[in-house]
């Protein structure tokens, strides 16, 4: 029966302060809480059944703790150390209460003083919803075990004190920061700061108290079977004791304890998913801590023990269950199964080594007996860290090491080979287990184990009746040894035990060794000398750390690329290149015209991945695509796969040669033409070339190339004229193009008489077809009829190849209409290279077409293996999307070419204008309107491209800003353009625009190839020594080639060669890529060392190759100077790029408008020239080098 007293009802709250504040008392406050309540302060006392249970009422303002309150719960700790009872305080408070200032808050020191005199008998707390403030951060958290009432909310500051001294009431950066279930008490439980979390705290309570107040007993009497000669005889396995089937210690609690009561976690920030611990009795009878590494017998339980690895928190946990242990007078049991401590950057973080370290003090000087016994793995010093027992014993076929046996046979064995290492290496893990002594028999003889607990073969974990009678025959025998034992006792002979651990030799024993050392000869493989890296290597290593795209910003970027489907070979096919071949491109063209069915070309392979992934599709694959495309489209016109930007891109960013890409392609599809772009006098390049250049680059692109699409970006036939003459001497077909823009329906300046004129010029040049290069997509349905009507007014012989880009989402319906008026050819691109800024769907217009006269024949479903191809392809280079979701019709604005969307996209994310788009495309128009409405294809859009880009780079609003401006550097390609390097508008440009960007100079009066002298082919050559086709690159784009020619020198001519994930992402550890046959694998990343130097290691066919390389600098951060806007002697960077010419050194004198640097980014090149004519003092940055806006690039010294 229950017998209950109530204790101190005596003591009241009072206004000793006379507090008031707004207007009401603090007296009224507590008249009215005695009235709810019927208590006078806000804590109740009482003695029920040999217990002292303190409890908060909340309906007494808030449960708060005042001086009454504060005096009460002293009073009952020093009645309860008094009568040496235990003490249960329910804590549901808000803390200390504001009404009586400071004192209440000296009640959390007067409450601890009286904690502190009852350590030694049992004081647990209960924490009821709402526990926060002051009581929160004294004796509620004072406890010997804390219990915490499921869903309770625990904390020190409340939720609201957080939201508006760290938010400042923003609740929604507050919710986002919020942890999940802050402050609960699972949450609390989980970070280590309650034991319990229950829905019944009283009889989580009562539990305990009765383990706590009834803890001596009679031991169990275990009926352990006698050990035979065949036990003890088997040879014990070290790989046994990691079975999933053996007894575990969450086994071992349930066949040998009872009442077990869980006490999570370290009592401060932490608790641990392998070390688990509490109360119980051991048999029915004796209260004891245990303590135990758990592990699983699924492979999710073993995840959710972390495989049994021991983290910092679980060691702590076992040292404040080993103190509470001290404090009652309860034995320790522990049982370790454990690989070891954890091995990780947060165990490291929280001071794993620490924890390991102050256990094993705790436990040398623990005065209460201590058994353990080793169940499984006994894993180095993260097993001894709970192993520190009076007496040790340790099951048969367990282990107990420093080391695992794999851990010892990796650093010690020495193998010749992979296939050496897969026989050798389990061979050598065995014979090192023995070696190292690590099993039972063998630590029992060096006086580490006391006794060996021999295992019954036949059990499992399911029912080890046999081995758990053995157990329990070993504790109990040793507890009733040590409990006569006094703590002092335990101590020593814990003392004796561990001290006179070790052998060794002591010179006092004469025993020297001899001069030279030892002669005993080591059987042992030598290890392999170092494999200096090669030039591949260290180029990969590098990429390791410098990529620009790694994983983690593109984690879900494929890790193989992906192979061509097979596909049956097709027939021999009649053609536009089986009829080039056999009568030439007039036939050809004839041909073209005679076909009732409309012809396509497939532009996957050089503008579709131009106009969508920014021209960086690799060779690599784009010859797999070549082969199926070869099958599944051998009725196609031609495939259009080389020339415009894919030539330099080819150089500059992919480190691959053009001219093996255009020979691989036309191996892989012999059955098809090829089909390029070309630009007329500007060739594959950005400016004006002399005329040999062209020809010469039209006769050596012919041995693989068929059809030459050729255009200016002007429509100046002059321009192109060379070009057309060079196709037809090497008996190739010219296509020579009209460019589209405007609206033909509406426009004053490209109106009807604009394209038939053109048209008339492109047909006496020499064109055996007429392309129509619609490089935006402006071309409405509308206008299809008129323009196939004016070409054809002009002849009707020459076929029409009609090109267009579906940026405004109309081109399928303007494909179609065009097929309707007669037009002969269109470009496509495969369906999952199709659409947005690329050109219309093919497998969209075939099926489309499917029943009408003029239909390509070609079953929209045949195209699938290709398809899929190219969309798994397309993964791969996702960085390089635009992030163009669908097509829009703002094209009609801006008019930006296709094929410059997704490059300038790239220039604009490269320069950190990434969050502007929406303003470059604004400033790409006005800069077209400032032009004079040109017409916008390679190099001319690329001119208004770059100028835009310059512009928003210098946050002016509008393009016209530049006629009121000063000493702007504008980029080269706007200064050449104004120039007339590239031509000329029919109508010309603006005076007023052109006379202010050139600042003086002269333009052109006639065509620029016309003024330039031959090039030397013979002395590019000989200079080079290089081959004619390198040689004609050197003189396209002479930077360009050199770069690629030093990348290959001092880096690796075999990137091109690497497979497309690991060259645009680099490896993960562990990735395997074939270069040559040669298998590479990254095998490890070392840590940063001193000057931000890494260690990437690879095997190379077996070889270990190492390489050092400098981590970059933070992400943001520019690692060089800045200069001093304030210093007129600082020379800053106009933008961000990369350093690609320093025209000075130090010690120069410069003149004012001096070119110094040129600076770029992507391919626009601004040169920073001179401010005032001065000495060159010092230089800051070197070729090469990546720089931001306003980086110092050097200092003047006036004259």
């Amino acid at each position: 029966m229950t017998t209950t007293t109530t204790l101190f009802e005596e003591v009241c709250s009072t206004n000793f302060l006379e507090f008031s504040f707004g207007g009401r008392s603090y007296s009224d406050q507590i008249k009215d809480a005695v009235v709810k309540t019927k208590k006078f302060c806000a804590v109740e006392v009482k003695l029920e059944d040999g217990v002292v249970w303190c409890r908060h009422d909340f309906g007494f303002l808030g449960g708060s703790l005042g001086c009454a309150e504060g005096e009460k719960v002293t009073r009952a700790f020093e009645y309860a150390t008094k009568h040496k009872l235990p003490i249960v305080v329910a804590c549901k408070t808000g803390g200390a209460r504001m009404q009586e200032g400071t004192l209440s808050l000296m009640q959390m020191a007067k409450v601890s003083v009286a904690v502190e005199a009852h350590r030694g008998l049992p004081f647990i707390s209960v924490l009821e919803d709402p526990t926060y403030g002051g009581v929160s951060a004294s004796y509620a958290m004072q406890a010997d075990i804390r219990v915490a009432a499921s869903g309770a909310r625990i904390g020190f500051a409340g939720p609201g004190v957080i939201l508006n001294t760290m938010f400042e009431m923003n609740q929604e950066r507050y919710d986002e920061a919020c942890p999940a279930e802050f402050q609960s008490a699972e949450y609390c439980k989980r970070n280590g700061a309650v034991d319990v979390a229950t829905d019944d705290p009283k009889g989580a309570v009562l539990k305990i108290l009765g383990l706590l107040t009834a803890k001596s007993g009679d031991l169990p009497k275990p009926e352990a079977t006698p050990v035979t000669e065949e036990e003890k005889e088997k040879m014990p396995d070290y790989a046994v004791s990691r079975s999933m089937k053996r007894p575990q210690f969450g086994d071992v609690l349930d066949v040998l304890f009872s009442d077990f009561v869980e006490l999570s976690g370290d009592g401060q920030v932490g608790s641990d998913s392998c070390i688990k611990g509490g109360l119980a009795r051991f048999g029915d009878e004796r209260t004891v801590v245990v303590i135990g590494c758990q592990k699983g017998h699924t492979p999710g339980d073993m995840q959710a023990a972390n495989y049994g690895m021991p983290s910092p928190a679980g060691y702590r946990t076992a040292k404040r269950l080993m103190g509470l242990a001290e404090r009652f007078g309860l034995p320790v049991i522990t049982f370790v199964d454990t690989c070891g401590a954890w091995p990780s950057f947060p165990a490291e973080n929280s001071g794993q080594s620490e924890a390991i370290a102050t256990n094993l003090t705790v436990m040398a000087g623990l005065k209460v007996p201590m058994i353990t016994v080793v169940l499984g793995e006994g894993g180095s010093g993260g097993a001894l860290g709970v192993a520190m027992g009076n007496a040790v014993g340790m099951l048969s076929q367990a282990y107990y090491g420093v080391i695992s046996p794999e851990g010892a046979a990796s650093i010690l064995g020495r193998y010749e080979s992979d296939a050496h290492k897969m026989q050798q290496f389990p061979k050598d893990c065995y014979a090192l287990a023995t070696a190292q002594s690590i099993y039972a028999y063998q630590l029992r003889d060096l006086g580490v184990v006391d006794h060996v607990i021999y295992e019954k073969d036949s059990e499992s974990f399911s029912n080890f009746p046999e081995t758990a009678g053995r157990i329990c025959s070993f504790i109990t025998t040793n507890l009733k040894k040590f409990e006569s034992y006094s703590p002092s006792d335990l101590v020593s002979q814990r003392y004796e035990k561990y001290r006179a651990l070790g052998k060794f030799l002591e010179l006092s024993d004469r025993v020297v060794p001899e001069e030279g050392g030892s002669t005993r000869k080591k059987s042992r493989i030598p290890k392999p000398d170092a494999t200096p890296p090669s030039k591949l290597t260290k180029y990969l290593a590098r990429e390791v750390l410098h990529t620009e795209r790694p994983r983690s910003k593109y984690p879900k970027a494929p890790r193989e690329a992906p192979e061509p489907p097979a596909v049956v070979k097709g027939g021999p096919t009649v053609n536009a290149k089986s009829v080039l071949d056999a009568a030439g491109p007039e036939a050809a063209a004839k041909w073209v015209r005679d076909q009732p069915q409309v012809l396509i070309t497939d532009t996957t392979m050089r503008d579709a991945h131009q106009s969508l992934l920014a021209t960086r599709v690799r060779t690599l694959d784009l010859v797999k695509g070549a082969s199926v495309a070869s099958q599944l489209l051998s009725k196609a016109f031609s495939f259009e796969c080389w020339g415009g930007a894919t030539f330099d891109v080819a150089y500059r960013f992919l480190f691959e040669d053009p001219w093996d890409r255009l020979e691989e392609i036309r191996r892989a599809a012999p059955n098809v033409c090829t089909q390029m772009l070309f630009r007329g006098s500007n060739a594959v390049g950005y400016t004006s070339y002399p005329d040999n250049v062209v020809t010469e680059f039209v006769r050596l692109a012919s041995k693989n190339m068929d059809v030459f699409r050729i255009f200016d970006c002007f429509n100046d036939v002059e321009q192109m004229r060379v070009a057309i003459q060079a196709v037809r001497d090497n008996g190739k077909i010219a296509e020579c193009c009209v460019c589209y823009t405007s609206d033909i329906s509406t426009s004053k300046v490209y109106d009807v008489e604009y394209y038939k004129n053109v048209t008339k010029s492109l047909i006496e040049a020499g064109a055996h077809i007429v392309g129509v290069k619609d490089m935006a997509g402006l071309m409405k349905p509308a206008a299809a009829e008129v323009l196939v009507k004016a070409i054809r007014s002009i002849s009707n012989d020459v076929p029409i190849h009609f090109h267009t880009h579906a940026t405004s989402s109309v081109s399928l319906a303007v494909a179609m209409e065009m097929a309707r008026c007669g037009c002969d050819i269109i470009d496509f691109a495969v369906a999952s290279m199709a659409d947005l800024t690329s050109q219309p769907s093919l497998n969209a217009f075939c099926a489309a077409m499917d029943g009408l006269p003029r239909s390509p024949g070609i079953s929209y479903m045949s195209l699938e293996p290709l398809d899929m191809y190219w969309m798994r392809v397309r993964e791969m280079y996702s960085p390089f999307e635009t992030g163009m979701l669908a097509g829009s019709a703002r094209v009609f604005d801006h008019e930006i070419p296709g094929g410059q969307y997704a490059n300038l996209f790239v220039q604009c994310q490269s320069m950190g204008l990434g969050d502007r788009w929406e303003d470059v495309l604004d400033m790409y128009r006005d800069v077209n309107d400032l032009f004079g409405d040109i017409i916008k294809v390679t190099p001319s859009s690329k001119c208004v491209g770059d100028l835009a880009l310059f512009l928003i780079n210098k946050n002016l609003k509008k393009a016209s800003d530049v006629l009121t401006m000063d000493n702007i550097d504008y980029p080269d390609s706007v200064v050449g353009l104004m120039e007339g390097r590239l031509g000329f508008p029919h109508r010309g440009f603006p005076k007023n625009v052109q006379a202010k960007i050139l600042k003086g100079k002269t333009p052109l009066t006639e065509r620029p190839s016309a003024v330039l002298p031959p090039a030397d082919f013979d002395k590019i050559r000989s200079e080079l020594g290089v081959d004619e086709y390198r040689a004609m690159s050197a003189i396209l784009y002479p930077k360009v080639f050199a770069d690629y020619q030093k990348f290959c020198a001092e880096k690796t001519e075999l990137a091109h060669l690497i497979p497309t994930p690991v060259f645009w992402h680099s490896f993960e550890i562990g990735q395997s890529i074939r270069v040559k046959g040669e298998k590479i694998t990254l095998t490890r990343v070392g840590p940063v060392k001193a000057g931000r130097m890494r260690t990437i290691v690879f095997d190379v066919d077996g070889r270990e190759q190492r390489v050092e390389v400098k981590s970059p600098a933070s992400e943001g951060e520019f690692d060089g100077p800045m200069a001093d806007a304030s210093n007129p002697n600082h020379v800053p960077s106009p933008m961000p790029g990369a350093v690609d010419k320093v025209l000075v050194k130090e010690g120069d004198s410069v003149e004012q408008g001096q070119e110094i640097f040129v600076v770029s980014a992507m391919k626009m090149e601004v040169k920073v020239k001179a401010p005032k004519s001065a000495l060159l003092k010092s230089l800051f940055v070197s070729e090469g080098d990546k720089i931001v806006e306003g980086a110092l690039m050097a200092e003047l010294l006036l004259l």
